[in-house]
């Protein structure tokens, strides 16, 4: 008598996924393959659902109720012009030791947002984000090349991350002046 083959998992640990939770649409990260335990052998999944930055819910999941969730292109390079950026560089104004490693992930709604947790992060390398880059919630001209260098670690190509700069602007010249020391 042949072993019966197991099904191979769609979902690893670590992977983000969408499902219908109540009436909306929901993001979560599987944090654990429970196996075939469901009814009718459904392969399940423990998840976590975060709801702000300090309360999360961890439950299980079918299998077959999911889908990987993954943003597109577009859907960084918006986040990352329309005030993702500044606030990232704004995490880095004191400098010295233990500076902040930043991922992109999704919060329960499904937008984008930033963590400090590696094991959370779902873009990016964890780059150091560039010590007092920003000027009034500009990008601060003397760290432009620092913060495309930080945008590169998300996968964005040199003009991309060009473009978000520009989108977000930097300090003027007449700005940069008023801050050198007499």
């Amino acid at each position: 008598m042949g072993a019966a083959k197991a099904n191979p998992s769609r979902f690893r640990p670590g992977d983000w996924v969408t499902f219908q939770y109540g009436v909306r649409p929901v993001f979560a990260q599987v944090v654990e393959d429970r196996g075939p335990l469901g009814a009718n052998r459904r392969r399940l999944y423990r998840v976590r659902l975060d709801w702000d930055f300090n309360e999360s819910s961890d439950f299980e999941m079918p299998e077959d109720e999911m889908e990987k969730a993954a943003p597109d292109r577009a859907a960084v390079l918006k986040y990352l012009r329309e005030g993702g950026l500044i606030q990232i560089l704004s995490t880095n104004l004191q400098g010295g030791r233990d500076q902040p490693r930043i991922w992109l992930t999704y919060n329960a709604r499904g937008e984008l947002a930033y963590t400090f947790a590696a094991d959370r992060g779902l873009i990016g390398t964890g780059a150091v984000v560039p010590f007092w880059a920003i000027h009034q919630d500009r990008v601060f001209p003397p760290k432009k090349h620092a913060v495309l260098d930080f945008l590169s670690s998300f996968g964005l190509t040199r003009d991309e991350a060009e473009s978000v700069v520009e989108a977000v602007g930097t300090a003027g010249p007449s700005e940069v002046r008023s801050l050198t020391f007499r």
